[in-house]
């Protein structure tokens, strides 16, 4: 229920029971209000203020970790090639040298003598 109020003697007039507590006025509590809101705004904001900067820390730290990852598997396929080229690179001089081993065993031995003059043949026959 709304119940009015005035008074005389202090000049104050008002609608209601906050008009009625002993000794403030509707403009100190509008200030109280607004300043109890402020408050709770300020806190608030602080408390998205901490949110927001763990989120981007933890944005930053993901960003690095899978900077980190890239470049570890970037270097990972690189070592991988040269090792891949180091073992093709070594067949092919193990080839040469087994073939340069190959022609100077096949210098140093000596063919063995094998005839292949014909026999003269003597016709009896006749």
């Amino acid at each position: 229920m709304i119940s009015g109020r005035f008074s005389y003697a202090s000049t104050r007039v008002g609608f209601g029971s906050a008009f009625g507590t002993a000794g403030t006025t509707a403009w100190q509590k509008l200030k109280s209000q607004r300043a109890s809101i402020a408050n709770n705004l300020a806190s608030a904001q602080a408390n998205l203020a901490s949110i927001t900067s763990a989120l981007a820390s933890a944005q930053q730290d993901k960003i690095a970790g899978l900077g980190t990852l890239a470049a570890t598997a970037a270097i990972a396929r690189v070592r991988a090639e040269a090792k891949a080229k180091s073992e093709a690179l070594t067949a092919q001089i193990d080839g040469a040298q087994k073939a340069l081993d190959d022609a100077n065993a096949a210098k140093t031995t000596k063919p063995k003598f094998v005839s292949w003059a014909l026999t003269p043949t003597v016709d009896t026959t006749a």
